[in-house]
């Protein structure tokens, strides 16, 4: 089986990423990616450009990637291009990864009960393949 765990860092990413270790069991595989958006992720990275600030960005996440991933877990930055968006993004690697299953963490707007994240509810609707939600 192979899993595609959509990553952020956050809690509820690694709470996903847990749960795919668990159900990929020995002779799985698990796939960490996180989809960056140039005009909200970088924002805060202080940069001559947007391709050095994400540049630095994607070192970042690719550090913390590696902290949290076991040996032959595959582990991909992608950088969004003018256009797209990170839920079609992340089905599109699933695709072409030939994920089995994709896992994410709900992100409750604002606290709100029964209330997905934006990027999770997108996910949900598109996916063509299982989707489990994880707790976040």
């Amino acid at each position: 089986m192979r899993i595609l765990v959509a990553w952020d860092g956050s809690d509820g990413a690694q709470a996903a990423l847990r749960q795919a270790q668990v159900l990929a069991g020995a002779g799985g595989q698990v796939d960490l990616v996180q989809v960056l958006n140039p005009l909200i992720d970088a924002a805060d990275i202080q940069a001559p450009s947007t391709r050095e600030a994400m540049a630095i960005l994607t070192e970042r996440s690719h550090a913390a990637m590696a902290q949290a991933a076991t040996a032959g877990m595959g582990q991909a930055v992608v950088v969004l291009d003018r256009g797209e968006d990170v839920p079609n993004r992340l089905l599109k690697e699933a695709q072409q990864r030939q994920a089995d299953l994709v896992i994410i963490a709900s992100k409750r707007a604002g606290g709100w009960r029964g209330v997905l994240g934006s990027v999770t509810q997108q996910v949900l609707q598109d996916a063509t393949l299982p989707v489990l939600v994880v707790r976040a």
